[in-house]
């Protein structure tokens, strides 16, 4: 039997275990018209562009030839910094994008200041930051985007075209330092991006978020209580009685008012300077099912290690029928099956790890070095240990 008479889905598993070489399916792509169109399948079906890898020049392949472009599924590319040496191709990556309609996976490890490429060329105007394109494509299959640009009306734009968008992970591009001239997050419309499940990324793009069904947040820069949904720095006695009491069924049983308050949230990690029982008790609120839950605290936790902030922090804990793990700055939560009456009644209570001040052990002083030593703390510093 010719190839040419074999389904083309045959001939795409005979060519299956050459996809690890390029070089192979090239070499096949030449060397036989009947495998050519699917070693040219298999070929740009994975691409992991970068100057490392010197092929850099397959952007403008792809710019030039729409036909391949449609071919790529997953695109990772790496470029340095947008210099003038390196303007063309960023405008044929822009152009290469555009073109790529089926991908799954999408990352872009290049300028920060170059998320133009993301919008298709204006129709009579070099400009890239002119008014947007008025029908942008639309990337129905793409799941995960990978990207280090700020949510700018050129990423929020594309967003738009991403309906299937599971996974999303934004570089932090701002220090501590620079935070406070950071611009805002551009807003993302309430039907976009609508089953997005994961995020990574700045804390200040999670407000931005608040009405897609998130199951998992990563979030760098500072979480402060002003962007978690529905709160406003509660205190103990505010936020207490809004709770699930103690003893309190666990079963939760989703409703459609609960669509922004982040009810399918389980796992959360985020870096803080706000108070640390606050903050909890606020994410105990706006998020109610969260499984596991890991807070990093830029406040020195030995000025608070007294029994009412363990108890009010065990307390808010036991709120959350679902935690299962907790770790706040370093230290691991344990949880237990509390005695309760009836016997029936399924509650936890949290323990905190066991925290206590000592005298740390200096080294013993070298006596043949007869230059003092001043510590300037007479001595008393102090090692948390748990």
């Amino acid at each position: 039997m010719e190839l040419t008479a074999l389904p083309v889905e045959l001939l795409d598993a005979i060519l299956a275990p050459l996809a690890p070489s390029s070089t192979s399916l090239a070499a096949v792509a030449r060397s036989c018209a009947a495998l050519n169109p699917s070693a040219t399948r298999l070929l740009y079906r994975h691409l992991s562009l970068s100057e490392y890898a010197r092929n850099l020049q397959v952007i403008r392949l792809l710019a030039a030839r729409p036909d391949l472009a449609a071919q790529v599924r997953t695109f990772s590319v790496h470029l340095n910094d947008a210099e003038p040496a390196a303007l063309p191709t960023y405008t044929d990556l822009q152009r290469a994008l555009l073109r790529m309609t089926n991908l799954t996976s999408l990352a872009l490890y290049v300028d920060a200041s170059a998320s133009w490429i993301l919008s298709p060329p204006h129709a009579e105007s070099g400009q890239k930051d002119s008014i947007l394109h008025p029908e942008p494509p639309c990337y129905p299959r793409l799941e995960h985007l990978t990207c280090n640009f700020p949510l700018d009306p050129h990423l929020a734009a594309f967003l738009g075209q991403l309906p299937s968008l599971i996974s999303l992970q934004l570089a932090s591009l701002f220090s501590d330092a620079e935070v406070e001239s950071e611009p805002e997050p551009a807003p993302v419309q309430s039907s976009h991006i609508p089953r997005l499940e994961a995020y990574t990324g700045p804390a200040r793009v999670l407000p931005a978020l608040a009405s897609r069904p998130l199951r998992a947040v990563h979030l760098s820069g500072d979480l402060t209580l002003d962007l978690v949904p529905s709160t406003s720095a509660p205190s103990a006695e505010e936020a207490m009685p809004h709770l699930r009491q103690p003893g309190a069924p666990p079963t939760y049983i989703p409703r459609e008012a609960d669509a922004d308050t982040g009810a399918l949230l389980q796992v959360m990690s985020a870096i803080t300077s706000a108070p640390p029982a606050p903050l909890l008790e606020a994410l105990a609120l706006a998020y109610p099912n969260l499984v596991c839950l890991r807070l990093m605290t830029t406040r020195a936790l030995w000025d608070l290690p007294d029994l009412a902030f363990y108890s009010r922090i065990a307390d808010t804990l036991a709120t959350l029928p679902h935690l299962t793990a907790f770790e706040l700055s370093g230290m691991h939560w344990q949880s237990r099956r509390k005695a309760a009456e009836p016997p029936t009644a399924a509650e936890k209570e949290w323990i905190s790890p066991p925290v206590s001040p000592r005298a740390a052990e200096l080294p013993p002083p070298d006596l043949e070095d007869g230059e003092p030593h001043d510590y300037d703390f007479d001595g008393a510093f102090l090692d948390w240990s748990y």
